[in-house]
């Protein structure tokens, strides 16, 4: 198995630098959290992630010297990435001074050599921080969806976003069942350093972290949890123009492209959601959301309330669904895309709160933009004129900035090459490859002229013989494009073992690609089996656009931040690749198309990087079938 897909690495290195290597400003759609330190130890659950604005480190998470710069702070301890949540004990945590030091990374002000250990400040994450006198400490930074990942049968220190009337321990925890009891729950006592047992009608505190012993497995995020298609990445996106469908009639119609947001209510009593605007985008134009509902007497859409629009805490808009106690709930949001400018996205920032008593969640929800209008002719033109092997040139010379307000898309420090290898067929199908080797038929018949052959599956290779002489051999030519890789295969076929493991009885073939980027590791029985094609839309030719999504899961052989033998980066992101080519519709040369070129990834960064290039692509084959039969 390819560990580590070093070309696809650099690429993505080369996104981030472009997007790096432009105007410096501030970043938009932050949120703030207030913490308030007293005078000892406190336990703190921080939300946020402080990021540098500019400079050499713009966009990386902040280092502890320059998060708590009050002197009055004196020492700074978390548990390591690694370890998660959870300390290693299983009875009860003691004092502050007994944590297990080394599955803990540290920061003191007065450095003894060699003790700090904690290179960042990140967010969603739990620290003990040692003051000498009260500190009122305002952090700004990036805030994200986040659910804890909870390690079972062992104490995790987390902490939850609450809003209103905090809830008690009891009322929190009580819908948990026997997973989390209330019995085995600890905050720390500041004054002695102790950590003590907390009792049920004890009010929990927004953004204090406590011990909390998980009892098997957990997803639990409190009273009402909430999921969304990809909520691993952290944010709500609604993607492309081409998303959209009509909602409502008349003066109400609109274009939105519509989102799902599933809530499960495991407490007793019904609880309605509410979004609040917190930091709307600040670029020209706007993302506006709004309540959908399907109608009753067709199979369409109407319009409900407006999402809340104004920015700031305090304006939450009730989101018209009502889930009721003990049950699950789905509701439909829209969005509008407002602006009609530049090829830069939009991202504002919500507070999501799933009902009173119950935690609320950073809500980031983007979306590309409106004029980025939907190829009109994604059809195959069925024109066998145009068969065959088309190898592309991109040069990227265009990358979203990451520095940018609103993220528009600058030009590059330098180009970067990008090899594309297209196939279509005769009724004009094309398919995304990206190996291929062209080889020709064997033949005892000298008389018989061979047939060209194109050979993307490696096991047909043997029944075929090369094109070309090299030391007295024939050899196929092989042609590859190792900037991106084909999506795994998660078809009941390929996955059968890990369908029938056991581990997972409730595990089916629809679900597993949601199964995969929830996992933190790689299960034993995940066959490693990739598509040796990609079906794209559209057509080859003058005018027309091809387009395509790659999937990269969080195992996947080519993801760029994972490696098998680095037990810190056992997984990755999700990555997912949208490819878009526009030819132009006048092409004065035979077996020679141009156009642009433009990709979207997303799970590199936080939000979307969009790259933008020309594109060449020149016919090296007029074979219309992949891998005959020999």
């Amino acid at each position: 198995m390819n560990i580590l897909n070093l070309p696809f690495a650099r690429f993505a290195v080369f996104c981030l630098i472009g997007a790096a290597l432009t105007t410096p400003s501030l970043r938009a759609q932050d949120a703030t959290q207030d913490l308030t330190l007293v005078t000892g130890w406190n336990s703190v659950w921080l939300e946020v992630e402080p990021v540098y604005d500019t400079g050499t480190n713009a966009g990386l998470p902040k280092s502890p010297e320059d998060v708590f710069t009050n002197p009055a702070i004196l020492t700074i301890v978390s548990p390591q990435p690694l370890a998660g949540l959870a300390e290693f004990f299983g009875s009860d945590p003691g004092t502050i001074t007994t944590f297990n030091q080394a599955e803990w990374q540290q920061w003191k002000r007065s450095d003894p050599p060699g003790s700090n250990n904690l290179p960042a400040v990140t967010g969603n994450r739990a620290y003990l921080i040692q003051t000498n006198a009260p500190v009122s400490l305002p952090l700004t930074g990036r805030a994200r969806f986040f659910r804890p990942t909870w390690t079972a049968d062992r104490y995790n220190l987390v902490g939850f976003g609450l809003d209103g009337t905090p809830p008690t321990f009891a009322a929190f925890f009580g819908p948990s069942g026997a997973k989390h009891p209330v019995a085995k729950i600890f905050r720390l006592d500041p004054p002695s350093g102790n950590w003590q047992h907390v009792t049920g009608s004890t009010p929990m505190v927004s953004g204090q972290a406590y011990w909390v012993f998980s009892s098997g497995p957990s997803t639990y995020t409190g009273p009402v949890s909430v999921d969304f298609d990809q909520a691993a990445t952290g944010k709500l996106n609604f993607g492309g123009p081409g998303d959209s469908v009509p909602v409502d009639t008349g003066v109400d119609a609109l274009e939105l492209d519509l989102k799902e947001l599933v809530f499960t209510n495991l407490g007793a009593s019904a609880v309605t959601p509410e979004l609040d605007l917190i930091a709307p985008d600040p670029a020209s134009g706007s993302l506006a959301l709004h309540v959908v509902r399907p109608t009753s007497d067709s199979l369409a859409y109407e319009r409900g309330n407006q999402v809340d629009s104004s920015a700031g805490p305090g304006g939450s808009a009730d989101l018209e669904k009502t889930i009721a106690a003990q049950s699950t709930g789905s509701l439909t949001l829209g969005a509008q895309r407002l602006w009609s400018i530049g090829l830069a996205g939009r991202t504002n920032l919500y507070r999501l709160k799933t009902g009173a008593g119950c935690a609320s969640f950073w809500l980031p929800v983007s979306a590309i933009n409106n004029s980025l209008q939907a190829p009109t002719d994604l059809v195959p033109t069925g024109d066998s004129a145009l068969a065959g092997l088309w190898v592309g040139e991109v040069v990227i010379n265009a990358v979203t900035s990451i520095v940018v307000d609103g993220a528009p898309a600058q030009p590059s420090a330098g180009s970067a090459p990008i090899r594309v290898i297209l196939h279509a067929d005769a009724a004009g199908a094309v398919s995304l490859l990206s190996q291929v080797t062209i080889m020709q038929t064997v033949t005892a018949d000298p008389e018989i002229v061979p047939t060209q052959v194109l050979v993307v599956d490696p096991a047909k290779i043997p029944f075929f013989e090369g094109i070309k002489e090299r030391n007295g051999k024939r050899v196929g030519m092989r042609l590859e494009a190792v900037a991106y890789d084909m999506p795994r295969k998660l078809d009941a076929a390929s996955q059968a073992a890990l369908l029938a493991d056991a581990t997972y009885p409730e595990l089916t073939e629809e679900g597993l690609a949601d199964f995969l980027i929830s996992r933190k590791s790689r299960p034993p029985t995940l066959a490693e089996k990739y598509h040796l094609s990609w079906a794209m839309t559209g057509a080859v030719g003058s005018g027309k656009t091809v387009q395509g999504t790659l999937a990269l899961d969080p195992f996947h052989r080519s993801n760029p931040f994972r490696h098998a033998y680095h037990q810190q980066h056992s997984s990755g992101p999700n990555i997912t690749r949208t490819m878009t080519l526009v030819f132009d519709a006048d092409q004065s040369v035979s077996d020679r198309l141009r156009g642009s070129f433009t990709e979207t990834l997303q799970g590199l960064i936080q939000s979307d990087l969009t790259l933008t290039g020309q594109v060449e692509f020149t016919r090296v084959s007029p074979v219309a079938t992949l891998d005959a039969a020999p």
